[in-house]
């Protein structure tokens, strides 16, 4: 279908989330590979929201969830007979909570820990010029001072020659 007119553009109402949310990744992570960093992220969102990206993936949660269910029933029978089924389902989903929010904390705090490491060093970086200046404005200083001592000395040389000189005649 060809679009000649506006009017034949349908946005889908949650594109500008998607894209802002996006857009705000891209930004924080500042990938080197845009399009490998695009394509994983576009995955994680595909499947965080219930889609899969083929069989072998199915089949990898699934055994994954076997997995988990196996230490769940594990974990419930070493635990007291009174804790119900139903607790240990809700809390295994709090864990799973618990699990993503301890991550994005991490993940924020190091990129927080690179960010003020990087301003450390620009800030010394700054500070090692500043002081690279200094050091040649002050040696510029003194080159001068140098050459205009220099310069009075000859002149006082040429004056004593010249009084000399006049004296004599």
């Amino acid at each position: 279908m060809r679009i000649f007119s506006v009017e034949q553009v349908h946005v889908p109402p949650t594109l500008p989330e998607i894209l802002r949310n996006y857009s705000k990744e891209v930004i924080l992570n500042n990938p080197h590979d845009i399009i490998t960093f695009s394509r994983k992220y576009f995955e994680k969102m595909y499947i965080e929201h219930g889609g899969e990206l083929d069989k072998k993936s199915k089949k990898d949660k699934k055994d994954k969830k076997d997995k988990k269910d196996k230490k769940k029933k594990k974990s419930s029978s070493r635990s007291s007979s009174s804790s119900s089924s139903s607790s240990s389902s809700s809390s295994s989903s709090d864990k799973k909570k618990d699990k993503k929010e301890k991550k994005e904390k991490k993940e924020k705090k190091e990129k927080k820990e690179k960010k003020e490491k990087k301003e450390k060093k620009d800030k010394k970086e700054d500070k090692d010029d500043e002081k690279k200046d200094k050091k040649e404005k002050k040696e510029k200083k003194e080159k001068k001072e140098k050459k205009e001592d220099k310069e009075d000395k000859d002149d006082d040389e040429k004056k004593d020659k010249k009084d000399k000189k006049d004296k004599k005649s």
